[in-house]
């Protein structure tokens, strides 16, 4: 499990004097339940948000390929300028091979086609957020950031479906927004252990309080005969 806290340490004051009878009124009712509330989803959007996986590899291959075409680009337009051309790319070739081709040829075509899908791919990437490595559980305070690996929770949910009786082995698959318990019966008993390994995994959930909470799906397989 790992925890963030992020916060400003405080600064040195002259000494607090005795605490005596507060006189501010004390909030309560829908008010108090209210501010708790916006509190509570301001810290699970920070959760969510600093576990979120960066594209790390993604943005390395674009900043590489662009960082490339650059230097080629200014390395010709100068060498061009100073009258000594490098010639490092082939323009009379590249120029041959375009007036060859028709705008709706074939092959120009797919070479439009593969352009146009690697740059809905990148948007795709930019988009729609990966998955995280870490699961963020929810706080009450917005500076406190805790996560637990998938790894982690998928142990906690096998034992706590290991633990029903009747339940022989378990196994558990993360999803988005599922989680999946695989059970084999360990035992001849009559009935499915299903209800209460939904019991217990959904209970165990509510004491990880993750900030989604998945849909917990089982699956049961025959027991031992």
């Amino acid at each position: 499990m790992t925890a963030l806290y992020e916060g400003r340490a405080a600064e040195p004051g002259p000494a607090a004097e005795p605490a005596g009878p507060s006189t501010e009124p004390l909030v309560t009712g829908p008010s108090a339940r209210l501010a708790d509330a916006r509190t509570a989803r301001r810290a699970a959007r920070r959760a969510v948000r600093v576990f979120r996986p960066r594209r790390t590899g993604t943005a390395l291959v674009v900043a590489a390929v662009l960082l490339t075409v650059s230097a080629l680009t200014a390395a010709e337009v100068i060498s061009w300028l100073m009258g000594r051309p490098l010639r490092l790319v082939p323009y009379e070739r590249l120029g041959e091979l375009a007036r060859a081709y028709r705008f709706d040829d074939p092959v120009m075509l797919g070479a439009s086609a593969v352009i146009a899908l690697a740059g809905l791919w990148l948007l795709l990437v930019a988009l729609v957020p990966g998955r995280p490595r870490m699961v963020p559980l929810a706080t009450d305070d917005p500076d406190l950031v805790v996560g637990l690996s998938r790894a982690g929770l998928r142990h906690a949910l096998e034992a706590a479906a290991a633990a029903v009786p009747g339940v022989g082995e378990s196994r558990v698959r993360l999803r988005r927004r599922t989680v999946t318990v695989y059970v084999r019966g360990g035992s001849s008993e009559p009935g499915e252990p299903a209800a209460g390994v939904r019991r217990a995994v959904t209970a165990r959930l509510v004491e990880l309080a993750p900030v989604r909470m998945p849909k917990v799906r089982i699956v049961v397989s025959g027991g031992a005969g």
